[in-house]
């Protein structure tokens, strides 16, 4: 019987409560208990039973896989010989001892093979099902042992992922006036061959535990492109279409090589907004001494600007990071003769900016100006504050990105718009992913859609020798949102037809094909529905 996760994890919940009861009264599991309960763990995902025995050599190398391990063709050969007809499960516990004792992180690694939707995690209760209900069941108290271990999120999830090497950066989407989203843009370095995980969401800002930050619900997404040796033409090679939790991700393979990473957002959430501008907050005032101070609602959001700015999140600014910021609130770099004298100047520690030392740069900032406040709200508008200090026309974000077999190296390389790069990679992923839909009486005008649960894009390609005019009508759709802003427009697209006999150039650039829309659920809580009329008004 179907359940929702709602039910799910409460239930998880209520099942474990008696069993930690029940262990507090009893003595601490020894090592050699635990050894043999995460072995039998192991073997159940492989057979119905521990009375079942390894029949073949396949099962064997099975067996050792799900285990963590990755048995060589000379490691089955010293444990399935000629004489071999089957192994036990005592058997498989003298092999996984002498092979490498069991840890946790290998555990871990094993329930990979549970993943169904392939985003690093696997559901407690998903887990508690399989070793509960298939087969030799485990008990409860079993069951919860192999939960309780450090590699759990609080919101019931293995995260087996952890263990890999990983990185961490920050960076943020800004609006401009033209309505163009400018973010950071990454190089990525992979030594070698290996398995990813990476994801992106908003960066949460909040103070108050359980409170996400307004713009949360803000779509991100990165595509990944791999960059060829003269670093012209870049290869798309994924994007990040899987929802998990507030965020995307993906998950597979990449070679050893360079990589570009684009983050995107489509617009339909973060977007310029039609409101009369609020009441101006007051920056800066003066103490009964006559001297100057920051208000505390200043110093709240100069204290989230540091955060966003922080792209490693250690807590410091570097001059790289600092720089970041420079740019985009001035410009115009800070220099190292600068630098240094802003680190003689400002609480610094280890050659970085500390909080403290950027909240007193700005109020050195606030005396220079005497009081006034016009440089200040320069800065905050360009981070995406309105008037009343709310951060309305930007959306900070983070992406974790771990290796299976190496240590990733990411680093964020410029901040600027990169709208052909990414409507470019955007069209080739539909193109290649989607559905495509000859427009009725016109075979060269094509329709390209892809939908997910969260997200619907459609392209237009043309492969005709004439510019054409679509107009689009999504009047008839529920509960949608696009990046238009509209329900009813037209898209125009330029002519030279297919990418299979149009000349390298216009292959390469993509000017039949452009993006007509993406459209996202208004409310995601409520039930949606998408419905497109397309008409060519002219060719």
């Amino acid at each position: 019987m179907a359940t929702s996760p709602g039910s799910d994890i409460a239930f998880a919940s209520q099942k474990s409560m008696p069993s930690e009861n029940l262990r507090t009264k009893k003595l601490p599991l020894s090592e050699e208990e635990v050894f043999y309960m995460n072995c039998r763990a192991v073997y159940l995902t492989v057979f119905k039973s521990s009375l079942e025995n390894i029949i073949s050599k396949d099962q064997l190398y099975l067996a050792l896989q799900h285990a963590g391990r990755n048995p060589s063709q000379k490691t089955i050969d010293k444990y399935w010989t000629p004489q071999t007809a089957k192994l036990n499960f005592d058997d498989f516990c003298v092999i996984l001892r002498k092979e490498k004792p069991t840890s946790k992180a290998e555990l871990l690694k094993s329930f990979k093979q549970l993943d169904v939707n392939d985003d690093g995690y696997i559901l407690h209760t998903d887990l508690y099902k399989f070793l509960t209900k298939r087969g030799e069941k485990m008990t409860p108290e079993e069951v919860n042992t192999i939960i309780n271990l450090p590699n759990i999120n609080a919101d019931g999830k293995f995260d087996y992922i952890k263990d890999w090497p990983g990185v961490q950066s920050r960076g943020c989407f800004f609006l401009e006036d033209d309505g163009e989203t400018v973010s950071h843009q990454y190089r990525l370095h992979m030594a070698q061959r290996s398995t990813v995980h990476l994801t992106i969401k908003p960066l949460n800002l909040s103070q108050v535990e359980g409170k996400l930050s307004p713009w949360s619900s803000v779509d991100t997404a990165l595509y990944i492109l791999k960059e060829n040796e003269d670093q012209v033409d870049p290869q798309l090679v994924c994007f990040t279409d899987l929802q998990h939790r507030e965020g995307f991700g993906w998950t597979g393979e990449l070679t050893p090589g360079l990589y570009r990473l684009l983050p995107s957002t489509s617009g339909c959430r973060l977007r310029k907004e039609r409101t009369p501008e609020p009441e101006e907050a007051q920056l800066v005032c003066r103490d009964d001494a006559g001297d100057l101070f920051l208000t505390q609602a200043f110093k709240a959001a100069l204290s989230d600007v540091f955060d966003v700015i922080d792209l490693d999140g250690n807590g410091f600014l570097s001059l790289e990071e600092y720089n970041f910021f420079e740019l985009r609130t001035s410009g115009e770099k800070c220099g190292e003769e600068a630098w240094l004298l802003c680190r003689e100047h400002f609480d610094t520690k280890k050659n970085e900016l500390t909080r403290q030392g950027f909240m007193d740069l700005h109020l050195m900032e606030a005396n220079d100006r005497e009081g006034d406040p016009c440089d200040l709200w320069v800065m905050l508008r360009a981070m995406g504050y309105n008037r009343a200090l709310e951060l309305k026309e930007a959306c900070p974000f983070v992406i974790d990105l771990h290796a299976e077999r190496c240590k990733p190296r990411l680093k964020a390389v410029r901040m600027e718009a990169s709208r052909g790069q990414l409507e470019k990679a955007t069209c080739q992923s539909v193109l290649l992913q989607g559905e495509a839909r000859a427009m009725d009486g016109y075979e060269n005008v094509l329709v390209h859609t892809r939908s997910w649960d969260f997200r619907i894009t459609s392209v237009i390609e043309n492969k005709s020798d004439n510019k054409v005019i679509i107009h689009i009508n999504n009047e008839l759709s529920k509960n949608c949102v696009n990046n238009r802003g509209l329900n009813v427009f037209a898209v125009e697209v330029a002519p030279q037809s297919s990418m299979d006999n149009a000349p390298r150039v216009k292959r390469q650039s993509f000017l039949f094909v452009q993006v007509c829309q993406h459209v996202m659920p208004l409310n995601e809580h409520q039930e949606w529905m998408h419905h497109c009329v397309y008409s060519l008004i002219s060719s």
